[in-house]
């Protein structure tokens, strides 16, 4: 099963699209390498990531600062119900406040929920909102401020009680994936915390020939810092953007470059064509654009 040259990977990229964009040659300078080298071809990161982002207990905090992440609830946040799947309702708090840096030290203290800023219209202001949705984060947050709400006392015990074990306790299952495991981040970087995993996909697009198989490995560069990139196949006629598994096995976040290199594409060409290839099998993550989850077959 002998590896493809550089000559080979140039005339199908450019004839048969087998790569799009496809770079004819190493760009070095300045960046993690990619583009075409001597017997593979350095694929590209996207600036899209989803990361898997540990929901902790909350760290103890003084009990002035509890208060204060109560009054801050009870003055300015609201919590509420969400129908999400199934029919299932989801607790959600928000809070709202014309300072940021108010609800940055509420994020800081409660060790989680997301940012968001817009204009209100009616006063020409730009407000802040702080959102916890995750239902770890929101029972975490909410069993720590409930004795100390004076007006949302009643709210607080109808979303602590739509959150189960399950959802305190959760576990990664390819079978039945819970997407509220992940955090989507868009950026220059993407920083993965420590001892965590990230999805990713790649900035181009493969078509794989039908007499092809193809290994993705990761870069030495990455994998110098204790950042893997899971040997990844991809098979006689699949096409799509390829979707990225990259775990971070070090003690300290690992910061990834987007549009820059993270692994390298071997192609292996078979001694005869192959009877059936992915697209005839009707692969699940044929045509994939997006980073794509695990997906199950199932008729």
């Amino acid at each position: 099963m002998p590896i493809k040259s550089d000559r080979w990977i140039r005339k199908m990229a450019l004839e048969q699209g087998m790569i799009e964009p496809f770079v004819d040659g190493s760009v070095r300078d300045g960046v993690i390498s990619y583009g075409l080298t001597s017997y593979g071809y350095d694929l590209r990161v996207a600036d899209e990531f989803k990361v898997f982002m540990p929901s902790l207990p909350i760290k103890t905090i003084r009990p002035y600062d509890v208060g204060y992440l109560a009054a801050l609830l009870d003055s300015d946040g609201e919590i509420t119900l969400v129908e999400g799947e199934q029919g299932r309702l989801s607790p959600r708090v928000t809070i709202t406040h014309a300072n940021r840096e108010i609800l940055v030290r509420a994020q800081q203290l409660i060790g989680g929920g997301t940012i968001s800023e817009q204009d209100r219209s009616t006063t020409g202001r730009t407000v802040a909102t702080l959102v916890i949705v995750r239902k770890m984060e929101v029972y975490n947050f909410l069993g720590l401020v409930y004795p100390h709400l004076v007006g949302k006392q009643p709210q607080a015990l109808d979303a602590l009680s739509q959150i189960t074990l399950k959802d305190r306790e959760p576990v990664v299952d390819p079978k039945s994936f819970d997407t509220e495991m992940v955090t989507e981040v868009r950026g220059a970087f993407c920083d993965i915390p420590a001892n965590s995993f990230a999805l990713t996909r790649s900035v181009e697009r493969f078509r794989i020939p039908r007499s092809v198989s193809c290994l993705i490995i990761g870069k030495s560069t990455y994998a110098r810092c204790g950042v893997i990139i899971n040997l990844t196949p991809l098979e006689p006629e699949w096409e799509g953007y390829v979707t990225i598994e990259i775990s971070n096995t070090t003690p300290l976040p690992a910061r990834i470059y987007a549009n820059e290199g993270i692994g390298q594409v071997l192609f292996l060409e078979g001694d005869e064509i192959c009877e059936v290839s992915y697209a005839d099998k009707r692969g699940k993550y044929q045509g994939q654009r997006g980073i794509v989850l695990p997906r199950i077959d199932r008729e």
